[in-house]
């Protein structure tokens, strides 16, 4: 309220004395400027950022030598904000409130002088963390009746078996049978920053929102965050290009790519693209980007004191949020090795891989380093190898690594209304968040920590090292588990409701459908042997087996059904007294 009222009387002064006294309105604004400018999140000073503003540790990090980052303490009140503010002097340019976070523009300072007066700003009232703003070479990393294919005359097959084809990242993780349980699936609010989307696309269109209309004036349409969208969300069934993994879902985006061909990106920019989409309402973020593919062959990962500096501030940011009530899940791909696509240790690829529990720093209680580490997944990239997964020769790897998604030729929507294959941890990640964001649908009572626990520890299949990182010197070296979404959603239902494990058998390749008497279906596809497992609530049921009607079916327990031809002449209710 106090903030309202200073803000709706600076307006009224401004108004009276702005253009007869330009002193009296200096004088004001000097006054209220660092308070009023707490009102509101504002992003449009991360487009004046250049490339001049970026004093260099290294070829590819360094620090915004002329901007301050200032988290506050929880129960700071706002005029120990406003009276810290103005001991350290310089402008308010920006700020994110739900993540206490203010951004000072300051005269321009070498690393020794802007951080003695980061330390000195740290003793004053109210505030939690002062720090430089971080700044690096980030890059982006790269059954439906949709045909998976540029040819109208062609339509992609089915094999969970095989996996193949442009649509084989969906067969390897059982992202069909997945969405057998559509019923239950509620709609999803599903964040990303990336390089720009391709809002018109046939498979997007209506898809994309903006938090603000700021963010939406300044997206420009780009082939990897179109690729990342389509992966994620594409719609189904609309008998053109892809399905993505969750289609009942909005898309809520941010593009984070430096404008005017800059080189360099502030993680300012990163940090308020994630806080709007969070304040939007996301729920599972995804981060298909990283700076490891800019270290040179000289460096196998960043020095301890940049991956500490960054683990610090996105530790703070993402605590600021929960304590704030927000609860969210963080996908971040691992990268895609070093600037001679060699593997490297996933936590030198900036912003979440490097968070550990030793140095997250928490100035809030309540949140433990516990509580962000289980909000974050990094993901490692997978591909198929004479039938067996095995990571991708350039996906880093390590402790910080926690899963892997296929990421290799993913086939998906690009920029000019097309669809091409991409390759990278880019294309793992938006594989999990898609699998995160099905099993959030299919139970909204879970928290962040919980989906993060069920999508890492339901899995079928492991993924193998690469033969190629023979040439890897002193890394962890391990296989991981690949995302399964058939069994992660199972585990959510499981989670909700009583479920039943139900077997059935019937021809190879043949769609069953179970029908309750409120119209939800749940379609599953038999496999190459003419079987699959599937969870169902008690209660009656009509089946439609290969397009023929086998009646009505009561499940009470688990159960074992069989809709083979040759079950014939038995009903569908002896069938179900087999073992």
């Amino acid at each position: 309220m106090v903030e309202r009222i200073i803000s709706f009387f600076m307006a009224v002064i401004m108004s009276l004395t702005g253009l007869g006294n330009q002193a009296t309105a200096a004088g004001i604004k000097q006054v209220f400027a660092n308070a009023y400018s707490l009102l509101a999140t504002r992003s449009d000073f991360i487009d004046s950022i250049g490339d001049d503003d970026i004093s260099c540790f290294t070829d590819n990090d360094g620090y915004i030598k002329n901007m301050m980052l200032i988290f506050f303490e929880e129960d700071a009140s706002f005029f120990d904000k406003l009276g810290s503010l103005r001991k350290i002097g310089g402008t308010v340019i920006g700020s994110m409130p739900k993540a206490n976070l203010c951004v000072v523009a300051t005269r321009p300072m070498n690393y020794e002088q802007l951080t003695a007066e980061c330390e000195k700003a740290a003793d004053f009232d109210g505030i939690a963390l002062a720090s430089i703003c971080p700044a690096k070479r980030y890059e982006e990393q790269y059954t439906p009746n949709d045909p998976f294919t540029h040819y109208d005359w062609y339509t992609e097959s089915w094999n969970e078996a095989n996996p193949a084809g442009n649509n084989w990242w969906l067969e390897a993780t059982q992202t069909r049978a997945a969405w057998g349980y559509s019923s239950y699936f509620e709609k999803i609010n599903i964040g990303i920053v990336d390089g720009g989307f391709e809002v018109e696309h046939d498979d997007l269109a209506g898809k994309i929102t903006f938090p603000t209309a700021k963010e939406a004036g300044r997206n420009r349409s780009s082939y990897h965050g179109t690729h990342v969208a389509g992966i994620i969300a594409a719609k189904g069934d609309n008998g053109v290009g892809i399905s993505g993994i969750c289609q009942n879902s909005n898309l809520i985006c941010v593009d984070w790519s430096p404008s005017d061909m800059q080189l360099w990106i502030g993680d300012v920019a990163i940090f308020f693209g994630f806080g709007k989409i969070v304040e939007a309402g996301a729920k599972v973020l995804n981060f298909s980007l990283g700076s490891s593919g800019t270290l040179g062959a000289e460096a196998s990962q960043w020095p301890a004191f940049i991956r500490n500096l960054d683990a610090m501030l996105y530790s703070c940011y993402m605590a600021a949020l929960l304590k704030n009530g927000y609860d969210f899940l963080v996908v971040q791909s691992a990268g895609n090795g070093n600037s001679e696509s060699r593997p490297i240790d996933a936590i030198s690829n900036g912003c979440f891989c490097p968070i550990n529990e030793k140095n997250a720093f928490i100035p809030y209680s309540g949140i433990s380093a516990q509580d962000l580490i289980d909000r974050i997944i990094v993901v490692g990239s997978a591909t198929m190898d004479g039938g067996s997964y095995v990571q991708s020769a350039s996906s880093n790897v390590g402790d910080r690594v926690d899963i892997c998604a296929p990421g290799v030729s993913i086939y998906s929507c690009v920029t000019e209304n097309d669809y091409m294959t991409l390759s990278g941890t880019s294309m793992a990640a938006p594989v999990v968040s898609g699998i995160a964001s099905l099993v959030w649908s299919a139970n909204s009572a879970l928290s962040g920590a919980d989906v993060k626990e069920i999508i890492c520890t339901n899995t079928r299949d492991t993924v193998a090292p690469a033969e190629e990182y023979y040439f890897a010197d002193k890394l962890k070296i391990k296989s991981y588990p690949l995302v399964n979404a058939k069994l992660a959603v199972e585990a959510a239902l499981e989670n909700k409701y009583l479920m039943n494990s139900i077997t059935v058998t019937a021809s190879p390749d043949t769609t069953v459908v179970f029908k309750t008497g409120n119209a939800a279906e749940f379609v599953f596809e038999t496999d190459i042997n003419g079987s699959f497992n599937c969870l169902l609530e008690s209660g009656e049921y009509s089946v439609i087996a290969g397009g023929e009607d086998w009646g009505k079916v009561t499940v009470d327990g688990d159960e074992s059904f069989d809709f083979s031809p040759n079950a014939e002449p038995e009903t569908p209710e002896e069938a179900a007294t087999e073992e």
